[in-house]
C-alpha cells in the first residue's frame, strides 16, 4: 500500500565534504554572487514554483491533506552511515539526452548550459535518444510494451485515472525509457556521479550556486537526485536544507544518479512503465534512495505535455 511504502526508505549513509573544486566552480558559475544574493534570487521564486503547479494538472498525492503538504520537520535522528560512493568532481559529468532529428533541441540546450560549462561546474556530453519506432531500437528485455496503471494510479489524481488499466506504451515513451536505460548504463561503468538532463531542460540561476552544496548533503546517503520534478506525493522527510527525500516524483528532465543508484535501475529492469514513474516505484518501494532539492533548480522549456517529442499512453483516460 502507499502507507507502507512511505514507511521504508532506502536512504542511509555518510555525507562526505564536497570537493573544493566544484565549489569554485560554482562560484564562477554564479558570476561572483554572494550565497546571500543567490538565497535571495531563490526566494524570489515561490518553493515549488507556479509552474509545476500548472504542470500538475490534478496530479496529487492519494489522500493529500492540506496538512501534508506541510514541509516535514528535520530527521530526529542521524541517517545511518554507509561508506561513501565514489568522489564527485568538478566538472560533473553530464548527459544530454536528444534526439538526432532535434538539431533545434541541442542548440537550445547548449545554449542555456554554455555559462555552467564554461565555468568548469558542467561537463557537458550528447546522449543520442532512441525514436523508439525503429524495429529492435527499444529491447523488449529492456523496456515492455504494456504497463499497467495500477501503481501509479496510487499517486495520480487527475480526474479519469484509474487503476487496473493495461494500457500499450507509445513509440515515444519506449525511445525515452531505452534512452535513459543507456544513461544509467553509462553510469554504471563508471565511478562518477551523473548528472541526465532532458534536452528541454532549463537551469534555474540557483542551479550553480546551490548544487554543490546539495550534492555534498546527498552523497553516500542518495542514489539519485532529482533537480527537476512534479512532486507525486508528500515528502518523507528532511534530509538537509533544502534537500527532502521522495517518495514519488515525475518526469526525468533533471536528475543525478550515482553509480549504486544506476546498478540498482538496472537490476529492475525491465522498464514496465513510463521511465519517470518506473524511476518513482522504485523510490516508493524503498529500493532507490530519491531525494530532491527544494525549490527545483530545473524546469522544463514547455509546460508538462505540451510540445513533447513523448506522447503520453495514459491522456486516453485523462481525455
Amino acid at each position: 500500500s502507499g502507507s507502507s511504502a512511505r514507511a521504508r526508505s532506502a536512504c542511509t549513509g555518510a555525507r562526505p565534504e564536497w570537493p573544493r573544486a566544484m565549489a569554485a566552480a560554482a562560484a564562477g558559475a554564479a558570476g561572483g554572487s554572494t550565497p546571500a544574493a543567490v538565497q535571495k534570487e531563490g526566494e524570489e521564486r515561490e518553493g515549488e514554483g507556479r509552474r509545476v503547479r500548472r504542470r500538475l494538472r490534478g496530479k496529487s498525492a492519494a489522500g493529500a491533506s492540506p496538512a501534508s503538504a506541510a514541509a516535514p520537520a528535520p530527521l530526529a535522528t542521524p541517517l545511518l552511515r554507509r561508506p561513501a560512493g565514489p568522489a564527485v568532481g568538478a566538472p560533473l559529468r553530464t548527459l544530454v539526452i536528444n534526439l538526432d532529428r532535434r538539431t533545434d533541441r541541442w542548440a537550445a540546450v547548449q545554449r542555456r548550459l554554455a555559462g555552467l560549462q564554461a565555468s568548469g561546474l558542467l561537463r557537458v556530453e550528447r546522449l543520442a535518444a532512441s525514436e523508439g519506432t525503429r524495429e529492435g531500437d527499444v529491447p523488449e528485455d529492456a523496456v515492455l510494451r504494456r504497463w499497467s496503471t495500477d501503481r501509479n494510479a496510487k499517486y495520480d489524481g487527475r480526474p479519469g485515472a484509474r487503476p487496473g488499466v493495461s494500457l500499450e506504451m507509445t513509440a515515444g515513451e519506449r525511445g525515452c525509457a531505452m534512452s535513459h536505460v543507456r544513461a544509467w548504463r553509462a553510469a554504471a561503468a563508471g565511478d562518477e556521479v551523473v548528472l541526465v538532463l532532458e534536452d528541454d531542460a532549463v537551469p534555474s540561476a540557483r542551479l550553480a550556486g546551490r548544487l554543490p552544496a546539495l550534492l555534498g548533503a546527498a552523497a553516500g546517503i542518495a542514489d539519485a537526485l532529482y533537480l527537476g520534478y512534479i512532486k507525486g506525493a508528500p515528502w518523507r522527510r528532511k534530509v538537509s536544507p533544502g534537500l527532502y527525500e521522495a517518495e514519488y516524483l515525475w518526469t526525468t528532465v533533471a536528475y543525478v544518479l550515482w553509480p549504486r543508484g544506476a546498478r540498482k535501475l538496472l537490476a529492475a529492469m525491465p522498464v514496465n512503465q513510463p521511465v519517470d514513474n518506473f524511476m518513482a516505484w522504485e523510490a516508493s518501494a524503498g529500493r532507490l534512495c530519491a531525494v530532491a532539492a527544494v525549490p527545483l533548480l530545473v524546469d522544463q522549456e514547455q509546460e508538462w505535455d505540451c510540445g513533447s517529442d513523448v506522447p503520453h499512453s495514459d491522456d486516453v483516460l485523462i481525455g
